[in-house]
């Protein structure tokens, strides 16, 4: 659906590791930011939203993925704050190397790829069907609904048919017409970082037994 370059923040586990990775990316079309001003400097080097006349790539409002690449499967280190970053931030997290089993936050990203595969990874990462765009509609249909339904209640199916976004929405309470389209707002303003169809996404809003509405 979308084969446009990314825009893509990369960071590192260690000093310099994510040189070729990011080479690559920007080979295949893609613009590369980083989070480390210098890579194969000090591993002290303090992210680039500290340096003068900088500041945090993430605060761009049309970042499409953030790449860690790892090194190593070791505990996480302080290079790799820019992953954190991004689960805060809710931007697809691809995860590039080997992984700390116990390491809870870094198993949330979005796809754990090789270096040889993180091109594709990154597209999948960023498919508007992904994880990402699931835990954001989710999200957004929550706080539509505030005080109508739990945020436990609500689950969101998102699909492709002809290059078309479907979403599908169950809540546990009945929805009004007005609850509806309030909800076919929230879940098409947040599907617009992931496809320039979502005005057009047709959404059909579900209580738990009888089809609610439909548009």
């Amino acid at each position: 659906m979308h084969r446009r370059g990314l825009k893509i923040v990369i960071t590192e586990s260690h000093s310099g590791g994510c040189r070729q990775v990011a080479t690559d990316l920007a080979e295949a079309g893609h613009t590369v930011l980083r989070c480390h001003e210098k890579p194969g400097a000090e591993p002290e080097e303090p992210c680039v939203a500290w340096a003068a006349g900088r500041g945090c790539p993430l605060l761009a409002p049309d970042i499409d993925v953030v790449v860690d690449v790892r090194a190593n499967a070791g505990p996480r280190t302080e290079r790799e704050q820019g992953a954190m970053c991004a689960l805060v931030a809710g931007v697809p997290l691809v995860v590039c190397g080997p992984v700390d089993a116990h390491d809870g936050m870094l198993a949330r990203a979005d796809v754990l790829c090789r270096e040889a595969d993180v091109e594709s990874a990154c597209r999948t990462a960023f498919s508007p069907v992904g994880p990402t765009a699931h835990r954001v509609v989710t999200r957004a249909v929550s706080l539509a609904l505030g005080g109508v339904t739990a945020p436990a209640d609500v689950h969101v199916d998102l699909t492709v048919r002809e290059s078309m976004v479907l979403a599908d929405v169950t809540v546990g309470a009945s929805p009004t017409a007005t609850a509806f389209r309030r909800v076919r707002g929230a879940v098409r303003l947040a599907l617009a970082p992931f496809t320039p169809t979502w005005p057009y996404t047709p959404v059909t809003l579900y209580h738990r037994m009888p089809t609610a509405d439909r548009g």
